[in-house]
């Protein structure tokens, strides 16, 4: 066996006999990516070969084959999805879905920015693609601009799972000491070593969108050590200070997503995407935004002369006449009480007097409800929530805070409101391979459902059932389920030699076979009777496929003529 290397990967190279490698994409820390084609399906593919220092490390070639399974399980429209994995002659490889596509870091090369509308939905993809990711148990630990990529469409997909870690078992939350990622979009869990969660992925989200909105990522330094020690020491310059644009929602959801506490970030990707997504339709975020620079800096000024110093009492000096003082002190601390248990008094008897209670609006239209809370004093905001119940489409399905609660008139009630999804065709997959039923299924904005394997004379791998069937209109994100061909049923033969051609042929249709009845005949001695079968092919208690055609071979009641004797001369 050759040792070939990464060094050896060329182009026309084949690899694990079917994908041709043409071109370099481009080089990482472990591995090095480019574009090839399937040759069996005939489709563009990129294939990921580990490097060959790691080749030789089992530990390496262990990460990167943990990389293919865990990025297989995942099937997302935002991520780049995994079709292969393979070694061929010491090159070990991943065949992954080609992107024609830029990387986010393209964009922000040079110190770009994105308009920080643009930057929320794409931030909001990739909060979608966390989210699949971490429902799996999988942390991606690495989110940084080159691993998202936008395509020509504007359509956002996370890549590079190198160093994703399964999360599994006892291994929960562990880690090695070794601090992966780049330091620009390090957390400071992962900067200083400690065991990480999705809540990492969210920080390094933070950055990243810090990044799209300011042009440069919130800390910067000489080392990447440097820059480790700011994201666990030092608090990052708010990006309306970089970016006038920047509105205090979306401020405060970058700001959030950057706590250093992990438990004063967004607690997982789908609680940060509602967030994003109320800052981009302009409505109150969960996140608690920043005081105004008036505000942090205000200096309470003196409300009086300074305090005088009075002069020491020579000892032995009035003695007698100071009994009083202690009493003094007494009343000043009951009077003191007094007032201040009075004013908390009035103040509760008149905050419950200008609070009400919360009417119920579930169930309410939306213009319903907003009527119902403005004619009980509350201010009212909107939110919408896809539903797949569609009785519940422009009817409020929760609201914040909970009915009955008591609230200050003039306070905001948020409501949610139900809305259709996205409604999509299903593409026609019969006839398909599997791998492109699946591709096609994730281009439709579908998920794969349940795959079953069925015996069929169909070549096996071919789709040749689905549900539900093409062309029917169905909620964006439903599930379409295949039945896959395993091939033709090998079954055996039934013998129906000696049998009447009409007993023969139900015999052989029942069991899933197709007689077909010779011209030609042939005596058997063991019946020579006209109309039975005197032979089959082929023959009886043989194996073949379903569905696979037997010939019948009439008999005859006329011997062979034996040929005349030959004289001899």
């Amino acid at each position: 066996m050759s040792d070939r290397t990464n060094d050896h990967v060329t182009a026309q190279m084949l690899l694990g006999g079917r994908y041709q490698v043409e071109s370099e994409l481009g080089r990482g820390g472990m591995a090095t990516v480019f574009k090839g084609t399937d040759t069996v399906l005939g489709r563009p593919v990129a294939v990921k070969v580990l490097s060959p220092q790691y080749a030789g490390d089992a530990n390496f070639v262990t990460r990167f084959r943990r990389e293919a399974q865990a990025a297989a399980r995942l099937n997302h429209p935002n991520l780049v999805s995994v079709y292969d994995t393979g070694t061929d002659d010491g090159i070990h490889f991943i065949v992954m879905e080609y992107v024609d596509a830029k990387t986010l870091a393209d964009y922000l090369a040079g110190g770009g920015r994105i308009m920080p509308e643009r930057a929320i939905e794409i931030a909001e993809a990739v909060c979608d693609a966390l989210s699949m990711a971490h429902a799996h148990g999988i942390i991606h630990r690495d989110i940084k601009p080159p691993n998202i990529m936008i395509t020509s469409k504007g359509d956002v997909k996370v890549t590079d799972f190198g160093i994703a870690r399964v999360i599994s078992g006892a291994d929960t939350l562990a880690q090695t000491a070794a601090v992966l990622g780049t330091a620009s979009y390090l957390s400071p869990e992962q900067a200083q070593s400690q065991p990480v969660d999705q809540r990492s992925d969210i920080y390094s989200l933070g950055c990243v969108l810090y990044e799209m909105v300011t042009g440069r990522p919130p800390f910067s330094g000489d080392s990447p050590v440097m820059v480790a020690s700011k994201h666990v020491l030092e608090q990052p310059t708010p990006p309306s200070k970089l970016n006038r644009d920047v509105a205090p929602g979306l401020e405060a959801v970058i700001m959030k997503a950057l706590a250093k506490n992990p438990d004063n970030r967004y607690q997982d990707a789908d609680e940060m995407r509602a967030d994003l997504e109320r800052a981009r339709l302009g409505q109150t975020v969960q996140a608690t935004p920043l005081l105004p620079e008036s505000a942090r800096t205000q200096r309470i000024a003196p409300s009086g002369p300074p305090t005088a110093v009075l002069p020491p009492v020579e000892p032995g000096e009035g003695e007698r006449s100071r009994w009083w003082i202690p009493a003094l002190i007494v009343l000043l601390i009951l009077a003191v009480l007094g007032t201040g248990l009075y004013l908390l008094a009035s103040s509760l008897l008149s905050t419950n007097a200008a609070s009400v209670s919360v009417p119920d609006v579930r169930g309410f239209t939306q213009d319903a409800a907003t009527r119902t809370l403005k004619d009980a004093g509350f201010e009212v905001t909107a939110e919408f929530q896809v539903t797949t119940n569609q009785a519940d489409v422009g009817d409020v399905i929760k609201q914040s805070p909970d009915p009955g609660t008591l609230l200050e008139k003039g306070k905001t009630v948020t409501i949610t409101v139900g809305k259709a999804p996205k409604q999509v065709d299903v593409p026609n997959l019969v006839g398909m391979t599997e791998d492109a039923a699946r591709t096609a299924i994730t281009d439709a904005g579908l998920k794969v459902g349940t795959v079953t394997p069925q015996a069929d004379p169909a070549p096996a791998g071919e789709v040749i059932g689905q549900s539900p069937p093409a062309g029917q209109t169905v909620n964006k994100g439903s599930t379409v389920d295949i039945v896959v061909s395993s091939g033709p049923q090998q079954v055996t033969v039934p013998d129906v030699v000696c049998e009447s051609l009409g007993k023969a042929q139900s015999e052989l249709e029942k069991a899933g076979f197709h007689p077909v009845i010779s011209e030609e005949t042939q005596f058997n001695a063991e019946c020579p009777k006209n109309g039975q079968v005197a032979a089959q092919d082929p023959p009886g208690n043989s194996s073949a496929s379903s569905g696979s055609t037997v010939t019948l071979i009439q008999s005859t009641d006329v011997p062979p003529t034996s040929p005349p004797p030959t004289s001899s001369p």
